[in-house]
């Protein structure tokens, strides 16, 4: 099943990389180049959220299970559960920081004419 799921990302990303040079020109209109880093800045920042969101279900899920199992250790997993959802957080907003920076970029000075 997870050989199949990754074959199946694999190749829609493969399509998706391949997509944006069907047809185009020799000179891209500005306005053509800020709609696909729209489009491409959503579509990676979707992903990297809900990849994120998925790492942090996990480590809480592990994170309670091991503190059931060993009411001890409560205090160094709580601890290594902090950082590593601060972790994890943090390259969903590296991801949010490269889309907004895409976004604000004055794409008509980079055009080839």
């Amino acid at each position: 099943m997870r050989k199949k799921s990754f074959l199946v990302v694999a190749g829609l990303l493969t399509l998706t990389a391949l997509l944006p040079a069907q047809g185009v020109e020799k000179s891209m209109p500005p306005t053509s180049l800020f709609f696909w880093t729209i489009l491409c800045g959503s579509i990676c920042l979707t992903v990297a959220a809900i990849f994120g969101i998925f790492g942090q279900s996990k480590a809480f899920c592990n994170a309670s299970d091991n503190i059931a199992r060993n009411p001890a250790s409560a205090d160094s997993i709580k601890g290594l559960l902090i950082i590593s959802l601060a972790l994890m957080e943090s390259l969903v907003i590296y991801v949010l920081l490269i889309d907004l920076i895409l976004f604000f970029v004055n794409w008509g000075k980079y055009t080839v004419r």
